[in-house]
C-alpha cells in the first residue's frame, strides 16, 4: 500500500460509524437503581451485589492513566474501547484501501485525514488501486493512557495479519503479494476531549512498532 504504510496501516455513512464508535468506544450500559433494604439480609445481599458490580482498580503500564481518565468521565469502560478500538482499526485500513474519504474522516484527526487524502489523491492520479484485507486483528492492548488538559489518550499496540497488493491502472501489480499475508505491528494513539459532548475517539498517530 504505498508510502503511507510506512507509518500506517490504516460505504457506510459517517453518522453510522459514529453511532457504532459511541457504542463500543467507551460507552457503558445503564443499571437499575437497588431498591431500598428492608431487612439485615437485604443489606448484606445489596452490600454483597455492590461489591460485585465494583470496577477494579486498573492494572498495567497504563493504569494511571486510565485511572484518570475514568475519574473525567465515568462512562469509560477499557474493555469497550478496545473492542471499538479493534473495530476502527479494521474500518480505516479497509476504507484507505477503498479511497473511502466519506468513512475516513469522522474516524481520523485533521492532520492524519489530511495525510491519508493526500495519499488516496495520489493513487487516484496515478490509476493505481489497492487491494487489502485483514486476515485477523491477533492481539490489541492498551500500552499507554493518559488526560491532560481535558484531552484523553490512548495508545493501542496492534499485531495483524494483513494481505495487501497495489495494483496499477492496467491490473499489474506494482507492490505487496495479495496471495500473501504479513504480520503488521503497530501503535495506534486515539485521542478525544472529556469536557465534550462528543463520545467519539479520533485517531491522531500511527507508527509501526
Amino acid at each position: 500500500m504505498i508510502e503511507l504504510l510506512s507509518t500506517l496501516i490504516f460505504g457506510a455513512i459517517a453518522v453510522f460509524f459514529a453511532i457504532r464508535l459511541y457504542s463500543v468506544l467507551g460507552r457503558r450500559e445503564g443499571h437499575m437503581e437497588a431498591p431500598a433494604p428492608r431487612d439485615v439480609e437485604t443489606r448484606k445481599d445489596l452490600a454483597s451485589d455492590s461489591a460485585t458490580h465494583l470496577r477494579p482498580a486498573f492494572e498495567g503500564p497504563a493504569a494511571a492513566g486510565l485511572e484518570a481518565i475514568a475519574a473525567a468521565d465515568t462512562s469509560f469502560d477499557p474493555a469497550r474501547f478496545l473492542e471499538g478500538a479493534r473495530a476502527a482499526y479494521e474500518m480505516i485500513v479497509e476504507a484507505f484501501a477503498r479511497g473511502d474519504r466519506e468513512t475516513l474522516k469522522p474516524l481520523l484527526a485533521p492532520t492524519v485525514y489530511d495525510r491519508y487524502e493526500a495519499a488516496i489523491a495520489k493513487r487516484e492520479t496515478k490509476g493505481e488501486t489497492v487491494r487489502t484485507e485483514i486476515e485477523r486483528i491477533r492481539s490489541a492492548e492498551i500500552t499507554e493512557a493518559d488526560h491532560t488538559d481535558h484531552v484523553a489518550t490512548i495508545k493501542v499496540h496492534f499485531d495483524a495479519e494483513i494481505a495487501t497488493e497495489t495494483l496499477d491502472a492496467n491490473g499489474k501489480s506494482v507492490a505487496g503479494d495479495f496471495s500473501r499475508l504479513s504480520t503488521v505491528h503497530e501503535d495506534w494513539v486515539f485521542q478525544r476531549r472529556t469536557d465534550d459532548s462528543n463520545p467519539n475517539w479520533v485517531l491522531t498517530r500511527v507508527a509501526s512498532a
